[in-house]
């Protein structure tokens, strides 16, 4: 079991100069069974000194500014003490002197040291603010600067103090030839970097980010999706293993919701209601985001919960779907996209892709309705969807055609009534 630890400060004189009249006054900062003495600039007559409460005497307003000034120290250490175990740092009185005199730690901390502490303080965040996925890249995170250091300036770390702007250009470069990182999957290590030294800025221990102003663009990605008709080839083929059955069916079912594997296989009966307009909808939000992500249940949806509502697992575990491991979800979709010789690689992101496209935006669903049901945070997010919706596109510019060409057709028509 860990020791408790211990810290008391005081305020005493120091008693090998009591002889000589006024005597120092020093803080004594105790831990851990140590002992160190810091100098406040202060001295005091033993008479005037009250050693038992470690302050001056009397109520003047000298002694009271004195006594004022002794506390704000006091309060000082005890700040900074807190602030490192925070940082699940390791504190010794040493520690605590160097950085109440001043004696800049941020000189001798190291980048790596950073990602540590980094690292540390957020995994208390898993399953509050991120996710375990999520937290599980810092450590690639955290190794591929250390390789990338390693790489370029043939050494273990990097001190703070020596990081310049150059460093931003130089990983981004090597994660893209060395590393052979996708540039969306480069972008995530380069914000991690930024933000590992924002949060050395933050705890002081270095000036200012020097790497803040590099920036990283978002390679705009193909999202595949499957059309009407591939949905609609995929729902009517007849499938009579049933461990594929039931596999297609939580696809369709998330074609028609949105739902993202996580949290398809969450639903479940008490997440469905009944919405404003008097039919079914699923209540719930986006584990990733924690968005609020209200669908209404169209009837291919609705068919499929009601095809299950007696499956074993079901109801042993309480869910809308028989959902079995993303994994070997991923693996049977491989085989049922051979089957129904769907050529596009069919994954429970897809179906997302696909409930966006094909089924909101296609049949002329709103931006903002669909960006409300697919729980994004902001509608940009949505409007890649858009862009990508040609049915849409030419649905549109077929109206406008019509709008805009119907007065001139009515014209020749009138002309040619005249004319005869």
């Amino acid at each position: 079991m860990k020791k408790l630890e211990l810290l008391k400060v005081t305020f005493i004189l120091r008693s090998d100069k009591k002889d000589t009249g006024a005597s120092p006054v020093l803080m004594q900062i105790y831990l851990n069974g140590r002992r160190a003495y810091i100098g406040t600039g202060y001295k005091a007559n033993f008479s005037e000194w009250d050693s038992e409460n470690g302050k001056y005497r009397g109520n003047s307003a000298k002694f009271l500014t004195m006594n004022e000034y002794m506390d704000r120290l006091k309060m000082d250490v005890i700040r900074m003490y807190n602030e490192m175990k925070s940082q699940n740092l390791d504190v010794t009185v040493d520690d605590l002197r160097r950085k109440l005199k001043g004696e800049e730690e941020k000189q001798t901390k190291t980048l790596l040291e950073v990602c540590e502490v980094y690292n540390e303080k957020y995994s208390s965040l898993v399953g509050i603010e991120i996710e375990k996925d999520t937290f599980r890249r810092y450590g690639a995170f955290k190794t591929k600067i250390g390789a990338f250091i390693k790489y370029n300036f043939k050494s273990k770390d990097i001190l703070l103090k020596d990081l310049k702007y150059s460093f931003a250009i130089e990983y981004e470069h090597y994660l893209k030839t060395e590393a052979k990182l996708h540039q969306n999957t480069l972008v995530k290590y380069m914000q991690y970097l930024i933000r590992v030294v924002d949060f050395a800025v933050k705890y002081e221990w270095v000036e200012k980010n020097i790497l803040a102003g590099h920036k990283c663009s978002v390679k705009e990605t193909k999202r595949e999706y499957l059309t009407g008709a591939e949905l609609q080839k995929l729902i009517d083929k007849e499938i009579t293993l049933p461990r594929l059955s039931e596999v297609r069916d939580c696809f369709v079912f998330c074609c028609y919701t949105g739902y993202a594997y996580k949290d398809a296989a969450q639903l479940t009966p008490e997440h469905i209601g009944t919405g404003i307009n008097g039919k079914n909808w699923i209540y719930t939000s986006r584990q990733k985001t924690d968005n609020v992500s209200n669908v209404p249940l169209l009837e291919p949806a609705l068919e499929i919960i009601a095809k299950y509502k007696e499956h074993p697992v079901c109801l042993s575990k309480n869910r809308l779907l028989p959902m079995k491991s993303n994994q070997k979800l991923n693996a049977y979709l491989k085989e049922i996209a051979d089957i129904c010789e769907i050529k596009k690689p069919l994954t429970t992101h897809i179906a997302r892709h696909t409930f966006a496209t094909t089924v909101l935006l296609a049949n002329g669903v709103s931006m903002e309705a669909t960006s409300k049901m697919l729980g994004h945070s902001s509608i940009k997010t949505t409007q890649i969807y858009g862009k990508i919706v040609e049915s849409r596109v030419g649905a549109e510019m077929d109206r406008l055609s019509e709008k805009l060409f119907a007065s001139k057709k009515n014209d020749n028509r009138k002309a040619k009534k005249s004319f005869h």
